[in-house]
């Protein structure tokens, strides 16, 4: 069978919040019941079954034992809904079960995987855990699983807090209907790796690793596939990317960390301006409008690094002196733990979970079907081949439209350049995979350099906004102001070298024929 289930990481008290929850008890259906559970995971030495998506486990739970086998359902990023076929059975004694009756072919999967290797422990969990079965009307039946306890591997463990929402009957719907109201108001992030996942990266680490920034994925799909499934991909892995980057800018200083999710949200509001047209209005502008405060909230933290890591940086190779580099840099730096703070509780904040799980909903609910649009069904089938090219004519009107006069352009319409030529590349980086071959790649990397070019415009204006006006740091210390103005100047000069290269640039991308003609 497949399994479909949400996964909520919440700290201890807000898993006990959920489970003292008013509405908790008018949804049940019966008693909940509390157990303790140990789960050993198996594979080989070189990690085989994991490797094929497949995670076996024996559970303890009282003095019965059950085998479960779960393979991935689903490729690339979760966002936080899991989909796995999910084969479960007695196994006596704790012994593994590989031959018998299987419908599902999980047994024969696993045989084919280990291809003869032997099977051991790699790591196991230990979880005290309270389920609770629940119903909500016009939807169906949703177990929901509290659990507190570890995963360990040898001498190493890390926690584990979580509430699960696994869909027992009905439509997935039933899922996010559930947790809206268990979760109304608390803090929590979407889990975006089971506990297997954890188990093998704390097994292979040699420790509970720091989380890393996750880049855009690519797609691969045929210009047959309806746009409605393009779409749908596209939207989760902007999810799957915005997720992912959350607990980088909360758990760590990597710069890299606000930039991916700066860029994941970008990728996000141009996939719901390309989308509309197909999947129509519904929904959009609330995601939207969500996105864009996030956005505006992570780019102040992303500001900060750009100043210290590159534009600062810049200045002093180009002969700002060491004792007010030092001074400015303090300065900024002083400033950018305090915009951190800021960036991180407003991603620790109800409204941020909210939001990511009013986008998971929308993705995999069909929330943009609307009964009233009739002619929403042909839309949403129109294969991609056909759609791509409309989509991207669009906006390369635009920016042919934007860039006619380029030498006569002054900073701020250059800037609207620079977002619509940024807003032309995700959505060209969305479907070039059915675009194979010299020219598309030859567009988007002139398009990439024209970007590129954009660099020391982008960063004067930045700076000047943030270095100069009421808001400016250390305005009393004349060292730091001295600092400041070389710092400007040099952009400035840089800003006025780098508008032939723009030209140039423009030029060329203008020149080069659109790979979708």
């Amino acid at each position: 069978m497949i399994e479909s289930e949400l996964k909520i990481l919440m700290d201890p008290d807000g898993i006990r919040a959920i489970a003292a929850h008013p509405r908790l008890n008018a949804l049940r259906v019966g008693a909940s019941r509390s157990e303790s559970l140990v789960s050993v995971y198996l594979d080989t030495s070189d990690d085989r079954l994991r490797a094929a998506g497949i995670a076996l486990r024996l559970r303890k739970i009282g003095r019965r034992w059950v085998q479960t086998v779960k393979r991935k359902e689903q490729t690339g990023d979760s966002g936080g809904l899991f989909s796995n076929h999910e084969d479960e059975r007695a196994a006596p004694g704790g012994r593994l079960v590989l031959d018998g009756t299987d419908p599902d072919g999980a047994l024969a999967a696993v045989r084919e995987a280990l291809d003869g290797a032997e099977l051991a422990p790699v790591f196991e969990t230990r979880v005290q855990r309270t389920t609770t079965l629940l119903r909500i009307e016009g939807f169906g039946e949703v177990e929901l699983a509290l659990d507190n306890g570890d995963v360990r591997a040898g001498e190493l463990s890390e926690p584990i807090s979580e509430a699960e929402f696994e869909l027992k009957s009905g439509s997935v719907g039933a899922i996010f209907a559930v947790a809206r109201q268990l979760l109304d108001g608390a803090p929590f992030q979407l889990g975006t790796t089971n506990k297997a996942a954890r188990g093998y990266r704390l097994l292979r680490n040699g420790a509970a690793p720091a989380p890393k920034a996750r880049k855009a994925g690519t797609f691969d799909f045929g210009p047959e596939t309806g746009a409605e499934l393009v779409a749908r991909d596209v939207l989760r892995d902007c999810l799957g990317q915005i997720s992912a980057n959350i607990p980088v800018v909360l758990d760590t200083d990597d710069s890299e960390g606000p930039h991916q999710l700066r860029i994941g949200l970008r990728r996000l509001r141009t996939a719901l301006q390309v989308f509309e047209p197909t999947l129509g209005a519904t929904g959009i502008e609330r995601l939207n409008a969500a996105a864009q405060q996030l956005g505006q909230d992570v780019g102040h933290l992303r500001d900060a690094d750009v100043l210290i890591e590159e534009v600062l940086a810049h200045a002093a190779s180009h002969g700002l002196d060491p004792e007010a580099h030092q001074l400015l840099e303090t300065a900024l730096a002083t400033r950018r733990e305090a915009i951190r703070i800021e960036v991180r509780a407003a991603l620790a904040a109800p409204e941020t979970g909210r939001f990511l799980l009013d986008l998971l909903e929308y993705v995999e609910t069909r929330g943009w079907l609307a009964p009233s649009d009739y002619d929403q069904t042909t839309r949403l089938a129109q294969p991609i081949g056909e759609l791509a090219p409309k989509l991207l004519r669009k906006r390369w009107r635009k920016v042919k439209s934007l860039g006619e006069d380029i030498r006569e352009l002054e900073s701020e319409e250059l800037h609207s350049l620079r977002k619509s030529l940024k807003k032309l590349r995700y959505a060209g980086d969305m479907v070039i995979g059915i675009y194979p071959g010299k020219r598309s790649a030859a567009f988007l990397a002139a398009l990439k350099d024209l970007q590129d070019s954009f660099g020391s415009l982008n960063d004067a204006a930045m700076a000047e906004a943030k270095l100069g006006g009421p808001d400016a740091v250390a305005k009393d210390d004349p060292t730091v102001q001295r600092a400041i103005g070389f710092t400007l100047g040099i952009l400035a000069g840089a800003s006025a070298a780098e508008r032939p290269e723009i030209f140039s640039r423009w030029d060329d991308l203008a020149a080069t024929k659109p790979f979708w003609t």
